[in-house]
């Protein structure tokens, strides 16, 4: 029996739901499928390089999936590949990023750093999901309602399984190789903010309950539990500190989140869905 992993990055977890659905997809087709979270390959964010290499190694499907933030990748999954042993034969892989409108070469970007690790890129998609910005409100932000949220849902849904479909025949293509001016367009001006964006998190003191559940789901180990959690300016800008906090004292530019106007910040309504998927293995 053939057999898949599937590594993927999920701040609030769209990537992880399309990790889950491939997974599921392989699996129907008899192939042994595994989405395997790169946080739970991390121990105080350091990778855990023998498993990483032995999961590579022993598997004849590797998918990379990751989010697309201002058309770039994630720095966890950008550090997670860079930090992968050089195989000695090389290996094809797919790739897929899940995006809120378009990321132009989201998916094909790291292309070159997959090649330093001889691995070629055999596929690259794209799949459309539903915003995790919740500090904005209009167009650019979450769907106002379920039923705008499960529209967006289903239609990925049946994405996935034709892009499967396609790949197990021969057939997928590297999608985005053509659209790099699209992702430079978007990507130039956030890799000059980027920094900036890093101090944008905060917490409110009157609201926080000094739980720690923040640092405990970071994934770039940012934020350490004082009095109060203490952000160090290298935020990985995934909101999970945002959307999991259960009184929302996280601040983003010193505002935290209106519940009674905007409710619940957007996280993957999916009940199986849960913060341990995001805690990295020492945590």
């Amino acid at each position: 029996m053939y057999k898949a992993t599937i590594f993927y990055f999920s701040g609030t977890g769209n990537t992880w739901w399309v990790s889950d659905k491939i997974e599921k997809q392989l699996n129907a087709r008899n192939i042994n499928a595994e989405a395997v979270s790169i946080d739970s390959l991390t121990d105080g964010c350091r990778l855990d390089t023998k498993k990483a290499d032995w999961l590579i190694k022993s598997s004849d499907l590797l998918f990379f999936g990751w989010p697309i933030y201002g058309s770039d990748l994630p720095e966890p999954m950008k550090k997670f590949i860079d930090t992968l042993n050089p195989l000695e034969k090389e290996k094809h892989v797919h790739t897929f990023c899940t995006q809120m409108y378009f990321s132009g070469d989201g998916a094909w970007l790291y292309h070159k750093n997959f090649e330093a690790k001889n691995l070629k890129l055999d596929s690259c998609a794209h799949f459309l999901m539903p915003s995790n910005v919740s500090i904005w409100h209009g167009a650019m932000g979450p769907p106002k309602t379920q039923e705008k949220t499960d529209k967006i849902l289903s239609k990925c849904e049946k994405a996935i399984e034709k892009h499967i479909n396609s790949l197990l025949d021969g057939k997928a293509g590297i999608k985005g190789k053509r659209s790099y001016p699209i992702g430079i367009m978007q990507r130039g001006p956030y890799r000059a903010f980027y920094k900036r964006f890093q101090d944008w998190m905060g917490v409110d003191t009157s609201l926080c309950t000094k739980c720690g559940l923040c640092a405990e789901l970071c994934p770039s180990c940012n934020i350490s539990l004082k009095e109060y959690p203490e952000f160090s300016g290298h935020c990985a800008l995934c909101f999970r500190c945002y959307a999991m906090c259960p009184v929302s004292a996280v601040t983003v530019r010193g505002k935290t989140h209106d519940k009674s106007k905007h409710g619940l910040p957007y996280r993957i309504p999916d009940k199986r869905f849960n913060r341990d998927l995001l805690k990295p293995k020492s945590k």
